[in-house]
């Protein structure tokens, strides 16, 4: 009997936990490097690897970059498989700053020499230039602003002028602030020139980086 009632609070559960849920996608801007955008396969929406894909673009540093442009074209509400709330809003979730575009690129060098100066990073939309507002590195940070192993904030630090990334093999989170709404993720005219902006003396400048309209959804509980 004790166990037949613990079958049936296992099943209410389960209904509970599946028998309301969702769906919402839109469009995102992909990163990449040359002439020719990536190829997005048949069902580009779910190609999760694509999305987070590292960059290669010199020599002896890896980067992944992204922009707080994802748009939510749809978001609908599904109970007991019943879709009966629907969202067809069209709302930038990631976007915490009218006005503002935010590049996060998290940087992870193989040897030392890199430096990043955010000033000189250059947003391009169109036929217009953006240069950077402001760079910051996002780790958690003690009082006195340096960073902890614990016992810290999470924040966005400014970095000022230039900041070393002196660690080979560390993953640095980077981003940088431009002064322009975030452009549609629809639009494939849209590029960051970071030659300037992240350099070391060892090696080539990093080419252009331009970025490609891409599908995305996923579920949730």
């Amino acid at each position: 009997m004790k166990l037949r009632h613990n079958f049936y609070l296992a099943g209410v559960l389960l209904l509970i936990v599946t028998g309301c849920a969702g769906f919402r996608g839109g469009w995102m801007s992909v990163a990449y490097i040359g002439a020719m955008p990536p190829e997005l396969g048949q069902d580009a929406e779910v190609d999760s690897e694509l999305r987070e894909r590292p960059l290669r673009p010199v020599p002896g540093l890896e980067l992944k970059i992204s922009m707080d442009n994802q748009l939510r074209t749809y978001d609908t509400q599904v109970y007991f498989a019943l879709p009966l709330g629907l969202d067809p809003r069209r709302v930038y979730p990631k976007n915490n700053r009218t006005g503002i575009t935010r590049v996060f690129v998290t940087a992870t060098p193989e040897d030392v020499g890199f430096v990043f100066r955010a000033s000189e990073a250059v947003l391009a939309i169109g036929e217009q230039r953006f240069a950077a507002l402001a760079g910051y590195e996002f780790g958690l940070w003690g009082k006195d602003g340096e960073r902890v192993k614990d016992g810290g904030t999470w924040d966005h630090r400014p970095v000022g002028k230039e900041l070393a990334l002196t660690e080979p093999g560390r993953s640095y989170y980077l981003s940088i602030d431009f002064a322009t709404p975030v452009p549609s993720p629809e639009s494939e005219d849209i590029s960051l020139d970071l030659s300037r902006a992240l350099v070391s003396d060892r090696h080539p400048p990093v080419p252009l980086i331009r970025f490609a309209p891409m599908r995305w959804k996923e579920g949730y509980t």
